[in-house]
């Protein structure tokens, strides 16, 4: 996934920008500025549930959005969604091990779904529950034994489509349809043929298994609108208050799925009726004011109108739109705010923590940038934007030498030549300058001969190894020094002038 937004802009821009003189610095904070006093509450609060690992609990003692309008419980509730399932695919595994396991495991789902539809403390975890049966073979595995250990379970008939449901959106990516291979699409295909069936079946043996229905919706917005309408009318039909259900219309409703945005304000207010039967539905009030924003120009988001819409309703999504505006504004406090919004309640989303990571480096707080990009990057691993701002994280806060296995990692992306710059800094600047910088540096130079910084960083590393190639390395930086064209970035050259002084004049016979 690539990251997009002021973020991302600015480390591509960054990685022109690096110079190679022994203090050189990007141009982030030296030190952690002071926060200001109408964040200092937000910020410590942020700071101390950030540090709480179970995600529910983890969003629930986060501060809600200064100035926000959000309807009751709808911030606590969205927090519910992040509940682990009930029950982990190995202790499903287990469970259907064990004598009488499958009939167990029969009444426990039973018991969740009268849960979801009698205690507000239960609501939704049915759809978390199923989500245990994940797009891995070993969740299709368990799935197919229960379905075979029990043929008559409406769970175990959605808990295989479930399977087979999300092989086939990650088939299906998130880019558009026209950016996405035909064979990807061919392969979504099948794999929502044989989760269909299931879902179908699942329904017709538990008519309120409104999972099965919210999932034959979602794929039915992707490849079938018939498929689509019924399934939505059934499920409004058998659970008209279910927070997925009511989502899922409002995102069938959008215009980009061939809605419109009078129906897109029709599911909102439809929501909005039913916020007292389920606090939950409180987070989707802003949608309909939030989505034109969302397709504006990137570039030039308006700050103002993602602000009111984002007192609207928690969505992270919004609030993460909200935090872009402010940075494009140089405000990384707001936006450091807004995004801590959407990190809060899209803790895995990487993109989302990336940029809230950036923010907090423009802020100079590198080992809380450094906790955020490594979410980033759990969830998408070798991505250059994460890769590379997770090392300039590790570098202002640990050293170098920490930085460089990001950097060599970074070196297999798009990103090939900024991270190879880095990475043989990391040794260049060792004391005692070890044979590495040597060795990499000349590497350097031979990948990249117009790269001044390399030049530079290669007539460095032998002057600093006192190597008898020094003078001849610095002549062919300072000869090639028009390379380095920002004038920020070139005291290197004032720097490689006075070691050519130094050793011209200790190689005169006297010197």
């Amino acid at each position: 996934m690539k990251s997009v937004g002021p973020a991302a802009k600015a480390l591509a821009a960054l990685a022109c920008a690096f110079s190679m003189s022994a203090n050189a610095q990007p141009p982030f904070q030296a030190s952690p500025l002071q926060v200001p006093e109408q964040w200092a509450d937000y910020w410590a609060r942020a700071k101390k549930a950030d540090g709480i690992v179970d995600e529910e609990a983890r969003c629930k003692a986060y501060p809600d959005l200064p100035g926000n309008h959000w309807s009751d419980g709808a911030a606590q509730g969205r927090c519910s969604l992040l509940r682990k399932p009930a029950w982990s695919l190995p202790q499903i595994d287990a469970m259907l091990s064990s004598s009488g396991g499958s009939a167990d495991l029969e009444r426990r789902f039973a018991a969740l779904l009268k849960a979801h539809y009698d205690d507000q403390s239960q609501r939704e975890q049915i759809f978390r529950s199923l989500e245990a049966f994940d797009k891995s073979s070993s969740a299709g595995v368990v799935a197919q034994r229960w379905l075979k250990l029990a043929p008559e379970s409406a769970f175990a008939h959605a808990a295989l489509a479930n399977h087979y449901k999300n092989a086939g959106w990650a088939e299906r990516g998130t880019a558009s349809v026209s950016n996405t291979p035909s064979e990807q699409l061919e392969k979504m295909g099948q794999l929502f043929a044989q989760a269909i069936p299931l879902y179908l079946k699942a329904l017709k043996i538990e008519p309120r298994l409104s999972v099965a229905c919210y999932e034959l919706a979602g794929i039915g917005r992707q490849s079938s609108g018939e498929l689509r309408q019924m399934a939505t009318e059934r499920c409004l039909s058998v659970d008209p208050d279910s927070y997925y259900v009511v989502y899922e219309r409002i995102r069938s409703a959008q215009p980009n799925w061939g809605g419109s945005m009078e129906e897109m304000t029709s599911a909102v207010a439809y929501a909005a009726a039913r916020t007292k039967n389920n606090p939950i539905l409180g987070a989707v009030l802003g949608e309909a004011a939030g989505y034109p924003l969302t397709r504006l120009d990137p570039d030039s988001l308006p700050k103002e109108a993602l602000t009111e819409v984002s007192r609207m309703a928690p969505s992270g999504t919004l609030m993460n739109y909200a935090s872009n505006a402010y940075a494009q504004s140089g405000d990384y406090w707001s936006a450091f705010a807004y995004a801590s919004q959407a990190t809060r309640f899209w803790p895995r989303n990487a993109r989302f923590r990336a940029e809230r990571g950036w923010w907090l480096m423009q802020l100079g707080y590198y080992d809380w940038a450094a906790k955020d990009l490594g979410v980033a990057l759990e969830e998408a691993p070798g991505n250059d934007f994460h890769l590379n701002a997770m090392a300039e994280a590790v570098y202002r806060s640990q050293g170098l030498r920490a930085a460089r296995p990001y950097y060599k990692e970074a070196m297999k992306g798009d990103m090939r030549q900024t991270a190879s710059l880095r990475y043989c800094e990391s040794f260049v600047m060792e004391d005692p300058v070890p044979a590495e910088a040597k060795q990499c540096s000349a590497q350097l130079v031979a990948e990249f001969p117009s790269l001044g910084e390399g030049l530079a960083l290669r007539a460095r590393a032998l002057y600093r190894a006192k190597d008898p190639g020094a003078l001849e390395a610095i002549d062919s930086f300072l000869a090639q020094s028009y390379l380095i064209g920002d004038p920020e970035k070139r005291g290197v050259i004032d720097e490689a002038t006075r070691w050519k002084e130094e050793l011209s004049k200790s190689a005169k016979p006297g010197g």
